[in-house]
This record gives structure tokens, sequence and C-alpha cells, in this order.
């Protein structure tokens, strides 16, 4: 029960924000996540370069290479994120609007 009233006030806090705020963080979360993605696909891959051979024949642009494919996974991430505005705001629409219609039949009882 607390666990759920938890839950209920979680929400009512993200209702109460409004829907922009939501979607910025939902917007920030993921162009966060495309650019840890991105980087650690970049580190791993130079090291694998350098365990492979690298160290002994070293050649700038084969480590510079994945920070620049991460770098541009990162900005695909970035534009992406304007595509689903469309689909936050209805997912924010919809279980805020079922919050705000518990809260009006509590409100009557």
């Amino acid at each position: 029960m607390a666990k759920s009233s938890f839950k209920s006030e979680e929400v009512m806090t993200l209702c109460d924000a409004g829907v922009e705020s939501y979607i910025k963080d939902k917007n920030k979360a993921e162009v966060s996540n495309r650019l840890n993605e991105g980087m650690t696909g970049a580190v791993f891959a130079t090291g694998l370069y350098l365990l492979f051979g690298g160290v002994n024949q070293f050649n700038y642009k084969m480590v510079l290479a994945p920070f620049l494919a991460g770098a541009a996974y990162s900005a695909v991430g970035i534009m992406q994120t304007k595509n689903k505005d469309t689909d936050y705001r209805m997912a924010f629409e919809q279980v805020c609007s079922n919050v705000r219609t518990e809260n009006d039949e509590d409100a009557d009882e």
C-alpha cells in the first residue's frame, strides 16, 4: 500500500510539473543514453585497435574514427528525440488524465 501511494505521489508531481517539463526530462535522458552508448562503443573499439597491434603501428585516424562515429550516433539521437515529442505528449496526457479522473472520483466521495 505504501509503495502504491509513493508511485501515486510521484505521478502527481510529474503531472503538476507539466508536459513540457516531462518532455524535456525524457529528451535529456534519451540524449544522455545515446552519448553514453556512443562513447562506450568508441572506447571499446579504440581499445581493441590498440590491443591488437595498434600500439606498434599507431595511427591517430584509427583512434579518432570511433570517437567521430560515437559523436555521429549521439547527434542522430538528438535529432530523433524531436520526433518522439508527440509520443511523449500523448503518454503524458493519458497518464495524467487518468490521475485527474481518479482524484475527481476521490473528491466526490
